[in-house]
């Protein structure tokens, strides 16, 4: 069986490069996937399986990309311990609004879990559902809010209950957000009209300096009555999506941009129930020409959830060529590739016709971004 790794020399190479930082750190898949973290009122077997519970139905959501655990999978909640490898309780966080009468009560404590990702994923395939690996587009949110006069853009500073809800949102499903400065530089490149008006030229041009993977744009209106309605727009790679979110509470109207977004990204991303697996997918990778630029790149591919094994064919010309074993589609394989940025597309041959039954690779290209 191939692995991905393609000999112990060269492992040798790579994991030296790992451990000066081979990976951009623009580049680095999420983690926490397989964790969750649930508050308890105490310590009692009754509220920690309780709290198991919970903590697994939040992994399932992450790794699934639904918003809600499926169907199929709610057997497992029956017995979370079985996926269960550790777990710890932390002290919870004082609330600040809390009463001081409230202070004399119990003590609340927050359960962290972490589940085995083999056992777990094993399972769900099983169930055939989806299973979303750790790529996970790092998505920059320009958000315009008209709850004041003229208007204002949310900034990463922001720390108010929408900010926070939006926080929550990407934390559930497992997707990473950021958020613009706002200062001088943004101020100059962007204004509220302009995310309102959904300028995209002004947008891209101003998003460039966080180099993000992708793009959400969100303008959020009063509706009347006290309701807000919202117009979307992902900019996802080559793709450009748009929706509206009917009228609603300003907190769950904003918090919708984020669950459409995540709704969109697992459809993209997650490979699907039953899909099957394509062998020797021919990868071409140019501006590949040290040890540090291959270390880099191999490293990189290993990391793609898509990815099965990874064998180094040649290098020729400041070039190097693998043999790629994908888990899902081309299409999976395609849009993990291009996260981060440290591959960038340069177009890709048609699959040659069937031989004795078995298709043949299509040729993938792509340039190595050595990045800032």
């Amino acid at each position: 069986m191939p692995v991905k790794t393609p000999g112990r020399l060269l492992l040798n190479f790579v994991f030296a490069a790992l451990l000066a930082g081979a990976l951009p750190a623009h580049a680095a898949p999420v983690s926490g996937l397989y964790e969750a973290r649930v508050p308890v009122t105490d310590r009692s077997s009754s509220a920690r399986s309780a709290a198991l519970q919970q903590a697994l139905s939040t992994v399932l959501v992450k790794i699934t990309g639904a918003r809600s655990v499926p169907g199929a999978l709610t057997p497992m909640l029956a017995d979370p311990n079985r996926y269960l490898q550790q777990y710890s309780y932390e002290q919870a966080p004082v609330d600040p609004n809390a009463s001081v009468a409230a202070a004399g009560g119990p003590p609340a404590f927050v359960l962290w879990a972490k589940f085995d990702p083999k056992v777990v994923n094993q399972d769900v395939s099983a169930a055939h559902m989806a299973l979303w690996g750790m790529e996970r587009p790092r998505t920059l949110v320009w958000l315009a809010l008209q709850d004041s006069p003229g208007g204002r853009l949310l900034p990463a500073a922001d720390t108010s209950n929408l900010m926070q809800t939006l926080a929550n949102a990407a934390q559930q499903r497992g997707i990473v957000l950021l958020f613009p400065q706002l200062d001088a530089v943004d101020r100059a490149a962007l204004g509220v009209p302009d995310v309102t008006g959904f300028n995209l030229d002004r947008i891209s041009a101003a998003s460039t300096r966080y180099r993000p993977d992708s793009v959400l744009v969100g303008s959020v209106t009063p509706f009347g009555n006290g309701q807000y309605a919202a117009r979307w727009e992902l900019l996802n790679g080559a793709e450009q999506e748009t929706w509206q979110t009917p009228p609603g509470d300003e907190m769950a109207v904003a918090a919708d941009g984020v669950q459409v977004t995540a709704d969109r990204y697992a459809t993209r991303y997650a490979i699907a129930a039953g899909a099957g697996d394509l062998a020797g997918m021919a990868l071409e990778v140019d501006g590949v020409t040290n040890l540090d630029s291959y270390a880099k790149v191999l490293a990189y591919l290993n990391s793609l959830t898509p990815v099965q094994a990874v064998r180094v064919e040649r290098m020729a010309a400041g070039s190097a060529f693998f043999s790629v074993d994908v888990r899902g589609s081309l299409d999976n394989l395609r849009s993990a590739l291009t996260l981060g940025g440290l591959l960038l597309p340069e177009g890709s041959a048609a699959p040659a016709a069937p031989t004795s039954g078995v298709a043949a690779p299509a040729l993938l290209r792509y340039r190595y971004n050595p990045g800032p």
